[in-house]
Order: structure tokens, then sequence, then C-alpha cells
């Protein structure tokens, strides 16, 4: 960067190269978008002759994956264009409209396209065992169809302002030296904080998937119904464990929190019924109340009258 530091803009090579990283970006964006779509087409047309788990793992992975990165990527490049080029964030209308549909994009993706593909997969991992599985599945398919096809559409439409650069100019004059530096310096910042905040909640997945669960034998236990807490660090969870004829015979949840990924988890207590453990694997996309909803049954077993030998 030139001597200015801050207050420079990048050099034509470099605005070269990150313009090729944005395009790069974009197309893989909407490419995962095709796919998540593809993928739905395939299972609501050949859906009987399809393992859904598989299908459900396979959007999983372009959507954490490969999607996430690429639209990490789309934001990063958008940033580093408005605060290191002419361009500017508002200084022509269609570098606002494609601040807007980035919005739109990162909004659908955030709060319907994302959760709803984890939810299928949470629905799939936990064999449907939860009230209403079947309909939650079909609504979350919907979802999923439906915010995908708006990305892309937002996707065709960025391109098309990048290419045309319809409507004009809305600033003719250039900030300060001074104000310059400031929103990039506040804006460097910002971004700082996320990706430490995005690093901190993925230590403490981490930290979760880690979490060990060990069996306890329930052919030592008396007849009865046991409750066992769990805290995650800002919530108790708690279950009630039926045991009967040296068999646990139901698991339910008291106390649970209401989102939707906590609701998913509570498909892992089919697995403890079916292995008579609760040493078993935590449900896809719903770790951390899955492995918490465990740790609360083992507490709960362990805490429970043996039989005298």
């Amino acid at each position: 960067m030139p001597a200015d530091g801050l207050a420079a803009n990048l050099p034509p090579k470099a605005l070269k190269t990150l313009t090729a990283l944005h395009l790069t970006c974009l197309g893989l964006v909407m490419g995962a978008a095709a796919g998540v779509l593809a993928s739905l087409r395939l299972m609501y047309t050949r859906g009987e002759n399809l393992d859904h788990l598989t299908a459900d793992l396979l959007q999983v992975t372009l959507v954490n994956g490969l999607f996430m990165w690429a639209l990490y990527g789309l934001l990063a490049t958008s940033i580093a264009f408005s605060l290191f080029s002419p361009w500017g964030f508002f200084r022509h209308t269609w570098i606002g409209l494609k601040w807007v549909g980035l919005a739109l994009m990162v909004l659908c993706s955030a709060n319907w396209m994302v959760p709803a593909v984890d939810g299928m997969a949470a629905l799939s991992d936990g064999l449907y065992s939860i009230p209403d599985a079947g309909e939650r599945y079909s609504s979350l398919f919907r979802q999923a169809a439906t915010m995908a096809s708006i990305v892309i559409g937002i996707g065709v439409t960025q391109v098309g302002l990048s290419v045309f650069k319809p409507f004009g100019q809305l600033q003719k004059s250039q900030p300060s030296r001074r104000t310059t530096i400031i929103i990039r310096l506040v804006i460097l910042l910002l971004a700082a904080g996320a990706v430490a905040a995005s690093i901190m909640e993925s230590a403490q997945l981490r930290s979760f998937q880690q979490m060990q669960i060990s069996h306890v034998e329930p052919a030592f236990i008396r007849d009865g119904v046991y409750r066992g807490a769990a805290n995650d660090g800002s919530f108790t969870y708690e279950v009630d464990v039926t045991v009967k004829g040296k068999t646990i015979v139901a698991v339910t949840a008291v106390s649970n929190r209401t989102s939707p990924y906590a609701r998913y988890a509570e498909g892992v207590f089919s697995r403890v019924l079916n292995n008579q453990s609760p040493a078993v694997d935590a449900i896809t996309r719903a770790t951390m109340s899955s492995k918490t909803l465990l740790k609360a049954v083992e507490n709960a077993l362990s805490g429970a009258a043996r039989i005298e030998e």
C-alpha cells in the first residue's frame, strides 16, 4: 500500500486480483445454492430410492462449508472494494443496490436457508423421533428450496449490477483523508471483532464435541423415574429417565431450550433407548444441546438407586 497508509487506495493490480476473488466467491455462493436446489429436486423426484440422511448431510456440507466460506469471502471482498477503491460504499447507486442485495443474501442465508438445511439433517439423523418430525421436515424442505432460489436470484442481480452499472452517481465529492481513515479503522475493528467471536464460538463447539459421556449400566438400577441435569454454561437442561425391568424404557426432556436446534437434539433420546446407554453420538447440527442432554441422562442414571447384590 502507498505511503498514505490507511488513506490510500489499492493499486490497479491489487484491484484486479480483488475483482477476481470477488467474482469467484460470488460464483461459489451461487454454485453451492444451485447444488442444494439440485439435491432437493433429486430428493423430491426420487425420494423413495434415496437415503435422506446421506442427501441431507451432503447439503449440510455444501451450505456450512463451501457456501458459508464463499459468502464470507464475498462479504470481505465487498468491504475491501468499498474501503480501498474509488468506488466507496454508496458513492454510486448501483453499489448501494449491491450492498442491499448482499445484506438480503446474508439475511436469507443466516435466518432461513442454513437453519432449514441444518434442521433437515438433524431430523433425519434423529430418525424423525421427535413429535411432528415429518411435518417439520416438509416445512424445512420448502424453506430451503425457496431460500436457495432467492440467493441465486440475488446473485444474478449482483452480476447484472456489476456489468451494467446503472442509475448513475450519488455522491460526487470524496470524503476527507481523516474521514476515510476513521471509517476504515472502525470497519476493520468491527471485522476483527466478528472474526474473534467466530473463533470463540468454534472453540466452544469443539469443547462440546469432545465432551465425554460415560456408559451407565441400567441392569444394576432399581425401577423408577430418575431426574438428571447438566449445564452448558448458560442454561440447565433437565431430563427424566425411566428404568423398568433393568431397562431404560423412556427418556423425556423436563427443561430444554426453546430454540429449534434444542428441539431437534431430543432425537438423541431414541439412540439412548436403542443402545440402552447415554454414550451415543450427538445429533448432527445440534451437537451442543444433544451432548448436554446426554450428560443429563448420564447424571440421572449415575445418581439412581442401585440393586443390592
